[in-house]
This record gives C-alpha cells, structure tokens and sequence, in this order.
C-alpha cells in the first residue's frame, strides 16, 4: 500500500506528466489538507530558495517597495518572513472568490477541494517558477516586467491543471473554468505587484 509521501509526490510529478489527471488523483485525498501541504511547501520554496539567497548576497529589487514600512534595500530580508504568509492568505483569498462565484452561478462548489486542487498546482508551477528564477538571475537579465509575463506564461500550465480538475472534481465546464482563472489572475496579480518582489 502507498504511504501518504508517497503519493503525494506521485500527484505532484503528475502535474508536470498527465496534468489533466490531477484533479482525478486528488478526488479521494485528503481535503483540504493537502492543498494546504502543497501551499506551505511551494511558500516556504519562495521564502527559503528565492528571497533567502538574494537576501544573503545583499541583492535589491530592481522596483521600489511600495510598502512604506518596507525599505527597498531591506525587502528580501523582509520577504522571507513576509512571502510565505502574503502567498498562503492570497491562496485563501482566491478560493474563496472561485467558491463563492460558483455559488452565486447556483453551481455546486466544495471549498475544500478547491484548496486542494489550487494548492497543488500552485506547487507544481511554483516549481518551475524557483528554477526559471534562478536561471533568470543567472543569465543577469535585468527586468521585473518581463520576468512578470514569463510567469504568466508559465501559469498556464496551473491553469490547465484547475480547469480540467474543476471539470472532474465539480463538474464546472471547461468556459467556466477558464473564466474563473482569469478573476483568479485579475485579483492576484495586483496584490502580488503590491507585496512581493521579483528577484532581479
């Protein structure tokens, strides 16, 4: 029998393997127990791999802070403390929109396997976003606004991973799906813009 870590490196693999089968895999795990893992793992990656490092080599974010209780030169210092709980209150932000649009479309919705699903391809394509960072750094490109597409860009690998994991875990259609991602990008992408630098 598969023990718990196990599987849930299995349904994380899968997210970059078979990402239409996430959703299937998560039907019967733990709710909302392993978004919330998945959360705290993707969150810690950001503080403990990103902001930690630039922090240690006295990098500055290119953009100024915009939070007047942050100075810009003191930012990744502050961020390792200050992403992990910024990324875990968006992600509970956000899956409260998608749960009460649904709702207020008179469509079934379960806030806990929301979490679950977003959880997981948050850490999935989170992944991927440490990494492309660090390449990013390491190439010595030199501009938020860009890298801040790239990172849509690769969104959309987590976006396909929702929209289909909607489809099979709450019967939302794939328009909907879509849809929902885009109020999720909406409002998510200005609160990042005020809350967290891009590590350049």
């Amino acid at each position: 029998m598969e023990d718990k870590p196990t599987s849930f490196l299995r349904v994380w693999l899968m997210g970059y393997t078979q990402p239409l089968r996430v959703g299937e895999a998560l039907r019967d795990k733990p709710a909302p127990f392993w978004g919330l893992a998945a959360q705290l793992i993707r969150a810690m990656m950001d503080a403990l791999l990103v902001y930690l490092p630039m922090s240690i080599i006295g990098a500055v974010p290119e953009s100024p802070s915009t939070l007047s209780f942050i100075p810009t030169e003191s930012y990744y210092a502050i961020s390792v403390g200050m992403a992990p709980l910024f990324i875990l209150g968006q992600w509970l932000l956000l899956c409260a929109v998608l749960h009460v649009v649904l709702r207020l479309t008179g469509r079934a919705s379960d806030l806990d396997q929301i979490l679950n699903l977003t959880g997981m391809a948050a850490l999935v394509v989170g992944t991927v976003l440490v990494v492309w960072d660090w390449i990013w750094f390491g190439l010595g490109w030199h501009s938020d606004v860009v890298l801040g597409i790239s990172h849509l860009v690769i969104d959309v690998w987590g976006i396909v991973i929702i929209v289909a994991g909607l489809r099979i875990l709450l019967g939302v259609p794939v328009k909907l799906g879509i849809i929902l991602n885009l109020i999720w990008l909406a409002l998510g992408v200005p609160l990042a813009m005020i809350f967290m630098r891009s590590p350049v």
